[in-house]
């Protein structure tokens, strides 16, 4: 058999109107640099798909697998290529009788070009009528096996499986923002889910001195084999504001602590151009995350703070880790910075003003500006 293409469905770009061009040009970017280690592909735009051609022999599975988990991907395929002639089409159609015979099946034909002489159901007719003749039945409801044909401007496309993408957008269509990354379930979550809205994510990690070690590596590791472009790490030490705990009334001291959180990473942002800073936040999920909380809190940042678990729930949030595969490295033991300053029986309303007050008493801007000087960044 000839050597396959790929055919993917774009998720959300269709719906882009003029601007649909821009978001064309990063997706192809983004493919071009997974497949990168591939080999080198010809991405070329039909009938509201994209088809990579490879310039020389390629492993097929590796290269749907790595598309099936870049954003912006609806679906994928590994497809074979006729001419644009319903002869052609079902000569390829019956190379795929080895693994279609004895089951029931379906055709599902899908015309692009209206210009081809017979509709979609003529197609699925004629072809799915050759396949009876080899030994096949008919399923329109719950087939077995499904043989894709998809007629193109300049050829047709014919394929048995297709994988499901993360869909979203394509990574780097929607601009920079910092996560706020810590060793738990939730953060890495709503980090993926910033990158499935487009986003480019760089991570935050605030580290008593244990910590900064290979847990938050990983974890890093496994959202950027998420993302087609390179992503920073920055290892921020606890020890400037944890000089200063013993001094804060503990009803007080985690959205003291958050404060100081969002304080270093608006800094950050200002410098590397983040526009945006991402929280693991669930609203009511735990006293810092009462809605009087987060308001607290978000007045010490200096750029948006966007919350995208705001409205899910434990196993809402721990069902998409485990898809996403972050899950096991989150519940590893480790020691995190918000378990140290989490007291026994924390506020679940910190008005503004005390916190503020607060701040001026342990000179918030110093524990700020110190611990900037000692930041990391590790390049992923």
């Amino acid at each position: 058999m000839q050597q396959p293409v790929l055919s993917i469905a774009c998720s959300e770009i269709s719906l882009k109107g003029k601007n649909r061009p821009h978001f064309e040009h990063i997706m192809m970017h983004n493919m071009r640099q997974v497949l990168s280690s591939l080999g080198k592909f010809d991405l070329i735009e039909r009938g509201g798909r994209i088809v990579a051609i490879g310039k020389a022999e390629f492993d097929a599975e590796a290269a749907k697998k790595a598309l099936s988990r870049t954003f912006g991907v609806d679906n994928v395929a590994v497809c074979f290529v006729a001419k644009q002639d319903i002869g052609d089409i079902s000569k390829l159609a019956l190379s795929f009788v080895p693994g279609l015979a004895g089951h029931s099946i379906k055709v599902q034909a899908k015309r692009s070009d209206k210009r081809f002489p017979m509709t979609s159901q003529e197609v699925g007719r004629v072809v799915g009528g050759l396949l009876v003749e080899k030994g096949c039945t008919v399923d329109l409801e719950n087939p077995e096996k499904t043989l894709y044909v998809d007629i193109l401007s300049d050829m047709a496309l014919v394929y048995v499986e297709r994988v499901k993408g993360p869909a979203g957008l394509p990574v780097g269509s929607s601009g920079k923002v910092l996560s706020l990354l810590s060793g738990g379930i939730d953060s890495p979550v709503a980090s993926w889910l910033m990158m499935k809205r487009g986003c480019q994510v760089d991570f935050l990690h605030v580290h008593s001195g244990e910590a900064k070690g290979p847990k938050i590596m990983r974890i890093a590791e496994m959202l950027r084999s998420y993302s087609p472009r390179k992503t920073k790490l920055v290892f921020a030490p606890y020890t400037e504001f944890y000089k200063k705990t013993m001094a804060v009334d503990p009803r007080y001291e985690t959205i003291v602590f958050r404060r100081f959180l969002f304080r270093l990473a608006s800094a950050i942002a200002a410098e590397h151009g983040h526009k945006a800073l991402v929280t693991g936040d669930s609203v009511g999920q735990v006293a810092s995350q009462t809605v009087e909380n987060i308001f607290a809190t978000d007045s010490a940042a200096s750029v948006p703070v966007f919350r995208p678990l705001a409205a899910f729930n434990k196993q809402e949030t721990i069902n998409l880790a485990i898809g996403i595969g972050t899950y096991d490295l989150s519940l590893e033991e480790y020691k995190d910075c918000c378990s140290l300053v989490s007291g026994r029986n924390p506020s679940t309303s910190v008005p503004v003003e005390i916190a503020m007050k607060i701040e001026e008493d342990i000179s918030i801007m110093d524990i700020v500006e110190k611990t900037l000087a000692a930041c990391e960044i590790v390049e992923l």
